[in-house]
């Protein structure tokens, strides 16, 4: 049983599948400009108008081939040999080598009990060569939603610094019973002329495979982005393009259909996850995650595989071997004394999951 997926278990839209089935037919896939199609550009605006309240130009759009790239692109272009990017932690796995890539060096900095970036931590490890922070709100692993206050203080302290924000909003619209998404170039808008803003396709419109992702930058340096984007890959996808121009303008409906169905499995996994005594977790207000630490279970053994779990990895090995549950361990994140479940998986798959894990911690002795 598969708990370790950070892709929705739904069909992208069908609105997007017949655009792309129509853009093949018609001979749509070809070569597009570095940055994108003006038309999908122009969607993205109008997206991030609406859905975050910040306003670009189509010309202060690119298009990249999924967010991921986006958030390297952006660190190829922000940063260099010898600069430090902070990095609040637990995060994904993929941020500090994403740094690594762009040959600079990430200061992992932990955040707070209510797993939010630590003010006073994010200070103390500030340098004369701290050149970028990455957040993720909402969170990936944590499902944290950072709140407008704290965003408005972090965003006023990097502008203090020069240090630019590269903010991977992936999430945005995944979040649950009231909790508010705010981008931090909104709550700080000062950032916009400094900082990037991510977001894509992959989670909230479940086009994973489709490969589509986007940044917003002020013009000049979307430019130098697109520049670099135009030399290591040339052109994003041209039939991924228009399907996920129609999903941004006639999908709305089957992404909030998806967004109930989460919130309403989070809470059942969550609440499942809290009857279990010694256990820690909190309800995620975002992303499609639970991220437990083991509390009271470290330094127990499995009588079965005779593993004695000493980490969240230890127990995911367990979990693997004596029940066939997968999940991920928390020191990809950052985090080890933790596990991720992601509840992106059907109601019967995670029922008969976190049955197994329950008898599971039950026989650590």
């Amino acid at each position: 049983m598969g708990l370790t997926a950070g892709e929705p278990d739904f069909a992208p839209p069908r609105v997007a599948e017949d655009a792309g089935v129509e853009a093949i037919r018609k001979g749509m896939g070809r070569y597009t400009a570095a940055a994108g199609t003006m038309e999908l550009r122009q969607a993205v605006v109008e997206h991030i108008r609406t859905d975050i309240g910040l306003e670009y130009a189509p010309s202060e759009i690119v298009v990249t081939n999924g967010a991921k790239i986006g958030i390297s692109q952006a660190l190829l272009t922000l940063v260099q040999k010898g600069d430090e990017v902070l990095v609040p932690y637990p995060c994904w796995t993929s941020y500090p080598e994403m740094v690594k890539l762009a040959e600079a060096a990430p200061v992992m900095v932990p955040c707070d009990a209510l797993q939010y970036p630590d003010m006073a931590l994010l200070e103390a490890a500030r340098t004369e060569r701290t050149r970028a922070i990455l957040l993720n709100t909402p969170s990936n692993p944590t499902g944290a939603v950072y709140p407008e206050q704290l965003l408005r203080e972090l965003g006023e302290w990097a502008l203090q610094h020069d240090i630019a924000v590269i903010s991977d909003e992936i999430y945005a619209a995944l979040t649950y019973e009231g909790a508010q998404h705010v981008s931090p170039l909104k709550a700080a808008p000062g950032l916009r002329e400094t900082s990037i803003w991510i977001g894509g396709m992959s989670k909230a419109y479940s086009m994973t495979g489709w490969r589509m992702g986007f940044l917003a930058a002020a013009e000049p340096l979307a430019k130098k982005i697109a520049g670099l984007q135009s030399q290591l890959s040339g052109s994003p996808c041209a039939i991924s393009q228009h399907a996920s121009m129609v999903a941004l303008q006639k999908a709305d409906g089957p992404r909030e259909e998806m967004r109930k169905v989460f919130e309403k499995r989070r809470r059942m996994v969550v609440e499942t996850l809290q009857q279990i005594d010694g256990l820690d977790v909190a309800m995620p207000n975002g992303a499609f995650y639970a991220f437990p630490a083991m509390g009271q279970y470290l330094g127990r053994t499995c009588p079965d595989t005779g593993i004695q779990v000493n980490s969240g990895d230890d127990f995911i090995e367990v979990l693997l071997e004596a029940d066939q549950v997968a999940c991920v361990g928390g020191s990809a994140f950052g985090q080890a004394d933790a596990f991720r479940i992601s509840f992106a998986a059907a109601d019967d798959v995670l029922i008969e999951a976190l049955k197994r894990i329950r008898e599971r911690l039950a026989k650590l002795v």
